[in-house]
C-alpha cells in the first residue's frame, strides 16, 4: 500500500482547482463551515441530540464519508 499522494493534492489546491471543482456545490456545505442545527443520534447510547446543544458542551467534527 502507498501513502498519500500529498504533494498532488497539494498542487490541485495551489492552482485553484479545487476550488472550481467545488464550485458545482455552491449550496452544499463544505470542509470548516458551520453545519445547521439538526437532531442527530449519538453512537453510544442512541441518544437523539440538537446539535446545538453538542456545540454549547463542546467542539463537534461531522465526518462524512472517508476521514482520512
Amino acid at each position: 500500500m502507498t501513502g498519500y499522494n500529498y504533494e498532488h493534492f497539494d498542487a490541485h489546491v495551489e492552482v485553484g482547482d479545487d476550488e472550481r471543482a467545488l464550485g458545482a456545490f455552491a449550496n452544499m456545505l463544505h470542509a470548516g463551515e458551520r453545519a445547521p442545527d439538526g437532531l442527530v443520534t449519538a453512537l453510544e447510547g442512541g441518544a437523539r441530540l440538537r446539535l446545538a446543544e453538542l456545540w454549547a458542551e463542546r467542539g463537534v467534527v461531522l465526518e462524512f464519508g472517508s476521514f482520512t
